[in-house]
């Protein structure tokens, strides 16, 4: 049948046919789909507060009656880069048909590039606070909560259309614990030196800590590539739903000898003998005393004294320092990719 392609804004369309299409085609638990329509909902409502800096462009792709596809266009105002201005593509699902793919990508394309864009960043849903990545090794590995997984003939459709791998993230799994701990003890003896003590994150009091979390998060993750700022509101709609949908167990506060919150830590169990460290978060003005060791160490300790036998090092940038914490004792299991192409 011919390939028919729509588009529409957040305030018109068939927005349910565009909502519908994961649960279908990625074979998705309930849980997972409610979820994933969830977010995107509250992505795509006009009155979210990404609005105020960024604009967006739906894209669903039609075989007869049938969705086989979509995809959406953002430009958001405040991601920039030394070379070039960006657009990002995402929330693209599709059955395994480049054409569709290819009519997707262009149409969106062709919508940023009329807003003096030069260069697509994807799979990004409006910046990297949202979905973004493609796994594109390890889908024979069982998945972490928050972990990017979808069907393996996306990152093939979207090389078909012109995109290539830009950067590749990856996820480690550590079975020598005690081996691996040893190596970040003297990061942890320092910092206990420094006055460095931990705290756990209080979900009776979830509003404040959310706070804390947006102020040390804000900060932190200034310097990290393809980054851009977030409002309050914004962040802590985020990460209050994910957090009560996720419920972490292990989430710590870092602070100074005034008290201060200079760092987070962040693991969930899944399943209950892995540890999935999600995040490290320090602030800038701590770093050169490896205080990230010294929460990964915090981390291993709770967990080791609580019987888990695996701990995985999670999306991890390919030059971050996370990266040489095991010191070639873990294996690196599943590997996730950010393309990019030129309009």
């Amino acid at each position: 049948m011919d390939l028919r392609i729509e588009s529409f804004s957040q305030h018109d369309g068939p927005l349910e046919d565009y909502l519908s299409l994961p649960r279908r085609l990625e074979n998705l638990t309930d849980e997972q789909a409610d979820a994933e329509r969830a977010g995107t909902t509250a992505l795509l409502n006009p009155k979210s507060n990404y609005y105020q800096y960024g604009s967006s462009k739906n894209f669903i792709a039609y075989r007869g009656d049938q969705p086989i596809g979509r995809i959406t266009a953002f430009y958001n105002r405040l991601i920039r880069d030394h070379r070039s201005r960006y657009g990002l593509v995402g929330l693209f699902s599709c059955e395994d048909d480049p054409e569709a793919a290819r009519g997707l990508v262009s149409l969106a394309a062709s919508w940023l590039s009329d807003l003096g864009v030069e260069m697509l960043r994807g799979p990004m849903a409006g910046d990297i606070w949202h979905r973004w990545r493609f796994m594109t090794r390890g889908f024979d590995t069982l998945p972490f909560p928050g972990e990017p997984r979808q069907p393996a003939h996306y990152p093939e459709l979207f090389t078909k259309t012109g995109f290539a791998p830009i950067r590749v993230y990856s996820t480690k799994r550590i079975t020598h614990l005690p081996l691996v701990l040893s190596r970040l003890e003297s990061a942890a003896e320092q910092n206990r030196k420094r006055g460095i003590h931990f705290r756990r994150f209080n979900f009776d009091d979830m509003p404040a800590e959310m706070q804390q979390m947006f102020n040390l998060c804000l900060h932190s993750f200034q310097s990290y590539w393809a980054a851009s700022d977030i409002t309050e509101q914004q962040f802590l709609s985020l990460y209050s739903r994910w957090f009560k949908r996720i419920k972490p167990n292990y989430v710590l506060f870092v602070l100074d000898r005034e008290e201060a919150i200079v760092g987070m830590g962040l693991g969930i169990l899944s399943p209950a003998d892995t540890l999935n460290i999600k995040a490290v978060a320090v602030l800038p003005n701590q770093y050169g005393f490896g205080l990230g060791q010294a929460i990964a160490a915090k981390l291993y300790r709770d967990a080791m004294d609580n019987g888990v036998k695996v701990v995985q090092h999670c999306l991890m940038d390919p030059w971050s320092p996370e990266q040489r914490w095991d010191g070639g004792l873990g294996e690196v299991t599943r590997e996730y990719t950010l393309f990019e192409r030129a309009l």
